[in-house]
């Protein structure tokens, strides 16, 4: 090796080591300080998003796609050129693209961490809920209501042959309107622009990983499985576009889909919203009791539609793992590795159950047996702590009732 090619290399691999560092610290200083994660996502990543977010706005495909694509041909032509060098014999050039690629991934991982790393460790998302001490009554009226809701608009949306309903908008103006839902949470603490959502051309590759959106914030492009049953694409879009808003946690990024959905005025919207997350707010009905006459009764007089559409969902996302052969066997192969890159991706940023963290918002009530029983009827009473998604819909009640 020459001492130009050594002095390259070593130059190379100095960079690298900087940039390991840089990484390491970034890692590290954004766990120390709630508030100082919280500056860094107003002061830095919010005017990256509405920088970045209006310029891939005005692509009519996704900016996200085309990347990978031209990643993975590059990956493959680099591929191909070190492999002619090394049976060329020319090694030090090997050596500093590949010292190249370190840099180039490396420079992306810092990216990334300083506009998304520090959104994991910010206060928690302000969205609405009740902390009213209600009574039993009162929960059975408001789970009535949004029964009452759903039921009505199961049976008023149009369905197609299989009984799925069928969305009004394309998938450019359900971001329209998703972007004008959002213009009525007015809290700084959401980003001010609220990017474009685009569908994915590529969507099986979505749907072969049971992938149904991806928001990578540096491009601040929100995109979503095209192939996604229409039932869940208005929360998987406003999910993605919480992430785009600086709501990284995926359980506050639901919350905040619920919550936009759920008190839209929009029907398809709202019943959209319901068929998301409706059977988290039913087990709050005689949820301070064992005996659950009240709650059997609204369960079972859910439309037959609202029934079928969810078996249809769920065989949408099952079934593919199911299939015999070859497609299963990938299937299920896919699923598992994405499923464990995603488990480690959010270990790594602070959520200690990792994919389990979809569901903070839903699973974070509590019911405690008190002690006491009724001697008449021996019904046993519990205290009961009210989930985020359960004090939200009160907060939806609240809101129409005044």
């Amino acid at each position: 090796m020459d001492k130009a090619k050594k002095k390259k290399l070593i130059i190379l691999s100095s960079v690298a080591g900087g940039l390991v560092l840089l990484l390491v610290f970034l890692l590290w200083v954004r766990t120390l300080s709630v508030a100082f994660s919280d500056f860094v996502c107003r002061y830095i990543a919010r005017p990256w998003v509405r920088i970045v977010g209006r310029l891939q706005s005005l692509f009519p495909f996704s900016v996200f796609e085309a990347c990978i694509i031209y990643v993975i041909a590059l990956a493959v032509a680099l591929l191909v050129a070190m492999i002619l060098l090394l049976v060329r014999k020319r090694g030090a050039e090997v050596l500093c693209g590949l010292c190249g690629v370190i840099i180039a991934v490396l420079s992306v991982f810092n990216l990334y961490t300083l506009l998304v790393g520090f959104s994991y460790y910010r206060p928690a998302a302000p969205v609405p809920q009740s902390e009213r001490e209600y009574e039993p009554a009162e929960v059975t009226a408001m789970v009535r209501y949004f029964a009452d809701d759903y039921n009505r608009l199961a049976e008023k949306l149009p369905r197609d042959k299989n009984g799925d309903v069928i969305s009004p908008y394309s998938l450019r103006e359900l971001s329209a309107k998703l972007q004008s839902e959002y213009a009525r949470l007015d809290n700084r603490y959401y980003y001010d622009y609220t990017p474009r959502a685009k569908g994915i051309a590529n969507s099986w590759v979505l749907t072969l990983n049971n992938i149904s959106g991806i928001t990578f914030v540096p491009l601040g492009e929100p995109t979503i499985n095209k192939q996604t049953p229409a039932s869940d694409i208005p929360q998987t879009m406003a999910h993605e576009m919480a992430h785009a808003k600086g709501v990284m946690r995926e359980g506050e990024a639901n919350f905040v889909a619920y919550y936009l959905l759920l008190s839209s005025d929009d029907e398809y919207l709202r019943y959209c919203g319901y068929f998301s997350v409706f059977y988290a707010l039913l087990p709050a009905v005689n949820a301070n009791s064992s005996i659950k006459t009240d709650y059997y009764e609204i369960r079972r007089n859910i439309h037959p539609a609202i029934v079928r559409e969810t078996d249809n969902a769920y065989r949408f996302w099952a079934d593919k793992s199911k299939q015999p052969g070859l497609s299963g066997f990938i299937n299920r192969i896919t699923e598992k590795i994405g499923d464990f890159m995603n488990d480690i991706f959010l270990k790594s940023n602070g959520a200690s159950n990792g994919n389990d963290s979809y569901g903070d918002k839903v699973d974070d009530g509590e019911i405690i047996d008190n002690g006491t029983t009724d001697p008449d009827t021996g019904e046993i009473f519990y205290d009961v702590t009210y989930s985020s998604v359960q004090k939200m819909f009160f907060a939806v009640y609240e809101q129409i009732a005044n």
